[in-house]
């Protein structure tokens, strides 16, 4: 039962729905596995900011040779970087309990319901 019409690509490899015969129940899986992998890659992201803005504060830190001002400074990098650490570690562990709740059992895989799945259901 087709209820849309159904955009065929035929560039897209036969993965993501295109090709010659493209499969366009996989369009939900698709899209699904898109979203899950662009917010890990911004995941993966802000804690290498994070990570980094870590070690210009140890080197700020190293380089300071006593002077008050710089060692404040550093001292202060350091700590928004754990904080920032913290904050994308606790994102990401909410986001997962969140997940498994509401029935999500792979989180960067998430299903995204098509209007076919939802008549058959």
């Amino acid at each position: 039962m087709n209820l849309l019409a159904q955009l065929r690509n035929p560039v897209l490899p036969e993965l993501l729905g295109g090709g010659t015969s493209p499969d366009y129940t996989k369009g939900g899986e698709v899209v699904g596995s898109l979203v899950g992998n662009i917010v890990g890659l911004i995941f993966i992201f802000t804690f290498f900011l994070a990570f980094l803005y870590l070690l210009t504060g140890a080197m700020a830190w190293v380089t300071s040779g006593g002077d008050k001002s710089s060692l404040e400074a550093a001292r202060n990098k350091i700590t928004h970087a754990i904080i920032g650490l913290l904050i994308v570690a606790a994102t990401w562990a909410i986001m997962s309990i969140v997940a498994q709740f509401v029935g999500f059992k792979d989180f960067p895989k998430l299903p995204i319901p098509t209007i076919e799945q939802t008549i058959t259901k």
